[in-house]
């Protein structure tokens, strides 16, 4: 009997229907493999697997755990470089220090990057400042701020800042010192930096600093520095709301100095005439990051060392007191600073072990490359990659830093001035190398020489038996990759005055 097409019945079979989920899974792994995909001309590089680095980022690990974890094997069996999947894309981490020499030596072929659109970190940094500008437009930055920072060492107002902090610390006991040490670079940074009073020492509360706390906080959500282009996708409104807000602050800061001058960096950049308001609020933002957040993190970190190695505490002390034994005033001199070797060899360490900064601003290669690790080691650079100079990896290789891990000032104090020069242009980086080294380093060397110092000759400090740090120092998660050490209480006494 024949049929018609209208007897014809289709009844798919029901596995297409039990599928589906199966198939959606499908393509949603395959998306993620091409999400993080490496690049075929990255291939033949060591990378970190992707998924203990989101791992890392959802347990909500900090920046110096993660490369400590994930990078650091890498870097002590000698592989001069890594890939390191974040903001997005695959970026080479150097972990060797001739080729982070070399590199830094080549502001040409391996400028600074232009960061992700998007993200909203550099929406607050803003864009034409020291840190990012590139070729004559850096050059003028470069000038601009040597030449402001060259104008004045403020020495006397870093030790009386320290004495207003000592007041505040009154008789001592367990002091919130991550929290003293930012409010005393706050007030540094805007004193002798931006040319405003910030009163945080006095005040903890300000406005300000509660706005710029909230800002960072905000900023530093795991997922949107993994992939900055959820920024396009689930755009954080009250966040860019905060930013431009903070930014704002900053523009009314710089409206107001123009009118009524002083004696601050700011003050002497705007007598060049040749930058724009946007590039010398830029710049201040940076100022305000690099001298405040930096800063703080190495005091808190240089304390917390000396409250677990009492006896290095002590060295420092008579070393200080020696140093000032004729000094009525108990402010240090420059030349008194000079008789304080073993501090200076206390603060260098303390930078290297809990380098303030753990990776520098990423740089991208113009050409292709073959660079040479210290070990003849080589590493093949594609033009277009993304390259970034891991500090912290440098500053925890074993072969660099014998015992690593361990807080040893003798490191610094055994070198002959050759040796330390070596070390200052190769291997001890929290200043980072070359013509885009920090220009700030002495400025913000002698804040710590200065507050230490001070603080050696009029207190003694230990850490609580019960402090989350005893078997380590923890830092706060910070979006612009900072160690800065949270919630860091210390007892202090303060000492006899000495007759």
């Amino acid at each position: 009997m024949s049929s018609t097409l209208t007897d014809f019945k289709f009844d798919p079979p029901l596995d297409i229907y039990a599928w589906w989920p199966w198939l959606l899974s499908g393509a949603v792994v395959l998306g993620v493999r091409h999400l993080f995909a490496v690049p075929k001309n990255l291939r033949h590089i060591p990378r970190v697997p992707v998924i203990p680095t989101l791992l890392s980022f959802a347990r909500g690990e900090v920046e110096d755990v993660r490369i400590k974890k994930l990078l650091l094997p890498y870097a002590n069996k000698g592989e001069p470089a890594v890939l390191v999947y974040a903001l997005g894309r695959w970026i080479v981490h150097i972990l060797d220090r001739k080729i982070a020499k070399d590199l830094s030596a080549d502001i040409i072929t391996y400028p600074k990057e232009v960061p992700p659109d998007g993200l909203l970190l550099w929406r607050f940094v803003g864009y034409e400042n020291i840190i990012l500008s590139n070729g004559e437009a850096w050059k003028r930055h470069s000038r601009v701020v040597k030449t402001a920072l060259n104008r004045n060492v403020p020495i006397g107002e870093f030790a009386s800042l320290a004495k207003k902090l000592f007041l505040q610390m009154g008789k001592g006991g367990s002091l919130h010192w991550d929290d003293l040490t930012m409010r005393y670079t706050l007030d540094a940074v805007g004193t002798t930096a931006i040319g405003h009073d910030f009163d945080a020492i006095a005040n903890g509360n300000s406005p300000f600093v509660h706005r710029y706390n909230h800002v960072m906080e905000s900023i530093a959500s795991a997922p949107y520095l993994i992939a900055p282009k959820l920024e396009k996708i689930f755009p954080r409104v009250k966040t860019i709301k905060a930013i431009d807000e903070l930014v704002a602050s900053f523009q009314t800061i710089l409206t107001y100095k123009k009118e009524n001058p002083g004696n601050d960096m700011l003050t002497y950049m705007m007598e060049d005439k040749d930058m724009t308001d946007v590039e010398y609020r830029d710049n201040m933002v940076v100022f305000f990051i690099a001298g405040h957040d930096t800063t703080a993190g190495a005091m808190s970190s240089l304390c917390y060392y000396m409250a677990m190695r009492p006896e290095i505490q002590e060295r420092a002390r008579n070393e200080v007191r020696r140093a000032m034994s004729k000094n009525a005033t108990g402010e240090p001199t420059m030349a008194e600073l000079g008789e304080m070797p073993f501090l200076q060899a206390c603060i260098r360490e303390s930078l290297r072990v809990n380098t303030p900064i753990t990776y520098m601003v990423p740089r991208a290669a113009m050409k292709d490359a073959v660079l040479v690790g210290a070990n003849g080691n080589e590493v093949f650079v594609p033009k277009g990659s993304s390259v970034i100079i891991n500090i912290t990896s440098i500053h925890y290789k074993e072969e660099y830093w014998p015992n690593a891990h361990q807080f040893n000032p003798e490191r610094f104090m055994s070198m002959s001035e050759g040796q330390e020069k070596d070390y200052d242009a190769t291997q001890w980086l929290p200043f980072a190398l070359g013509a885009r080294m920090c220009p700030a380093r002495n400025f913000a060397m002698y804040e710590q020489r200065i507050l230490a110092a001070m603080l050696l000759n009029e207190w003694e400090w230990t850490i609580p038996s019960n402090s989350p740090h005893i078997n380590g120092i923890k830092n706060g998660f910070s979006p612009f990759a900072l160690s800065l050490p949270k919630d860091l209480y210390l007892d202090f006494k303060p000492l006899a005055r000495r007759k």
